[in-house]
């Protein structure tokens, strides 16, 4: 390996490890705060995208009337979207959180009842497999019938989790050597 890409890969881990410290602290330590800021930047994007779906809009020369009206809509769509976020941005940290927790009760559920119907494809031990997919189905209705504290754990794990990950990567970033 190279000295060059020795040296770059050394930075991307030190400034991978950087990044992924302070967002996962930012998370763990302030997680209304951080809420709020991630709430704050799919707002941002969201009011980029119906800005430049706007001005696609009257820029293009081929489309129907049909098809640049719906372009119209979607585009005015997100740009109410992205300023509704900002104009009550502890509601829209609460709605990120509660997103968060369905998302994620949907998903476990899901995953655990297809570990079911897969159970009778497995030729090694299923007992592993059945603890599983109902650790899964039991986690996933508890998020979804209290999705806002699910979200607000999982939001907090994902933190701690960014945390540990980036301490490991400046660790790994200070012991590389050439």
């Amino acid at each position: 390996m190279s000295d060059e890409f020795f040296n770059k890969l050394r930075r991307t881990i030190g400034f991978d490890g950087l990044i992924s410290t302070i967002i996962g602290a930012l998370i763990v330590f302030l997680p209304n705060r951080s809420a709020r800021a991630a709430a704050g930047m799919i707002g941002a994007a969201l009011i980029a995208v119906g800005l430049f779906k706007l001005l696609a809009v009257f820029k293009r020369d081929v489309e129907n009337g049909m098809a640049r009206l719906g372009n119209l809509i979607v585009s005015i769509i997100y740009l109410v979207a992205g300023i509704f976020i900002f104009i009550d941005m502890q509601s829209a940290a609460i709605s990120l959180i509660l997103v968060v927790g369905i998302l994620t009760g949907m998903t476990w559920l899901i995953e655990g009842f297809i570990q079911i119907t897969i159970i009778n494809h497995i030729s090694t031990n299923k007992t592993w497999s059945i603890i599983s997919a109902l650790i899964s189905i039991l986690g996933g209705l508890s998020l979804l019938f209290s999705p806002v504290l699910g979200g607000l754990i999982v939001w907090t794990f994902f933190g701690m989790a960014l945390l540990v990950i980036g301490i490991f990567k400046l660790i790994q970033y200070f012991t590389l050597k050439n």
